[in-house]
């Protein structure tokens, strides 16, 4: 009698382990940090921290870790669409398309996240989905310190 040293369980455990293991990276990919207050000036100055981090993470040459930080940035911005045409006049061409390819995404998980917490459903000043850059939506709810725009 020859014992196979590969089970059926044994395989069907690795298959499971790997998929949780993509699962998990991607998952932290979509890992981006969220305001701890909802409270405007907490907002506000978590929006510029977003800003001044993304820019830094962009000058290091890290194009994830600058989307991610101006993802955050976009989702507690009022005036989002102005960021993304700022952003775009601004970043290299290959980091904006990963960051608008990111964007979405991005935005799943944050109204995920507040849909979980209780909280507003869509990204204030966006529109959900991938169409989300090319179709503007007024929102005055927030106001921005002149010195993020400019």
């Amino acid at each position: 009698a020859v014992v196979s040293t590969q089970s059926t369980g044994y395989k069907t455990k690795l298959r499971e382990r790997r998929r949780a293991e993509r699962r998990k990276e991607k998952d932290s990919e979509l890992d981006f940090p969220m305001p701890s207050s909802a409270d405007q000036m907490s907002i506000q100055k978590f929006f510029m921290e977003q800003v001044q981090l993304g820019e830094e993470k962009l000058g290091m040459g890290d194009n994830l870790g600058a989307c991610k930080h101006f993802a955050a940035a976009v989702m507690n911005c009022g005036q989002g669409y102005q960021l993304l045409q700022i952003l775009q006049s601004t970043m290299p061409p290959d980091a904006y398309k990963m960051f608008m390819e990111y964007l979405p995404k991005a935005q799943a998980k944050y109204s995920r996240v507040m849909i979980n917490k209780g909280g507003a459903g869509p990204v204030p000043g966006m529109r959900p989905g991938p169409a989300a850059a090319s179709q503007p939506k007024p929102s005055n709810d927030r106001v921005i310190a002149e010195e993020a725009v400019d």
